[in-house]
């Protein structure tokens, strides 16, 4: 019986050897994808800024069927499904913008930015002041890029990822990263979705160079 017992013991030691291996294995797989995805939609949307795309990183005022002024989504939300958003997040952004829509519907196209909705106050007033600051990174200054600082496993299927935010400066050919921001993704059917972005904050009172 003694003789038995020590292969088994080994048996069960080498399988939990080995699964913690996969574990590990899948958790830096998981790591290196979450990484990409969030490298990639930051990547668009700041080169989407940059180049001035506007109807592809945000919504835009159009004309509505009956005459009336409204918001288009079309491109921006599929741009946000192409950089793996999830569909709850899609539809928590195109929501976010229902009371902006309701008092669009009230203006006529022909007035709007000609007699009406000609100054920041009267975007602010009907909450469609959605131009005023960027939506993905806060402020109304556009950053030259993120980078993946920190990976945390909530659980198998939910990372929350925190970047940090960096201008370049081409004179001293350097980086200066002054804030933070994290973003949560979940695991759906084996695909990893970005399901929040937290708003950005600062690190501390002076920017970091590296």
């Amino acid at each position: 019986m003694k003789q038995t017992v020590k292969p088994i013991w080994i048996l069960i030691l080498f399988i939990g050897f080995s699964n913690n291996l996969r574990a590990s294995d899948n958790s830096s797989s998981d790591s290196i994808k979450v990484a990409q995805i969030i490298n990639g939609f930051y990547d668009w949307y700041l080169t989407s800024i940059k180049e001035k795309k506007h109807s592809d990183f945000k919504p835009t005022f159009v004309e509505s069927k009956n005459g009336m002024t409204t918001l288009d989504f079309t491109k921006y939300l599929d741009n946000l499904k192409e950089h793996r958003f999830s569909d709850s997040l899609i539809s928590k952004e195109r929501q976010s913008y229902s009371c902006c829509i309701e008092n669009l519907g009230k203006v006529k196209f022909t007035d709007f930015q000609k007699i009406t909705f000609t100054d920041l106050d009267e975007y602010e007033q009907a909450n469609c002041d959605f131009g005023n600051y960027y939506r993905w990174t806060g402020g109304q200054e556009s950053i030259d890029g993120i980078r993946v600082v920190d990976v945390k496993f909530i659980s198998s299927d939910k990372i929350y990822v925190v970047i940090d935010y960096f201008e370049f400066n081409s004179v001293v050919n350097r980086k200066y990263y002054w804030g933070k921001n994290g973003l949560t993704l979940i695991k759906i059917d084996s695909h990893w979705f970005i399901d929040k972005i937290d708003s950005w904050k600062m690190v501390d009172n002076e920017t970091r160079n590296e």
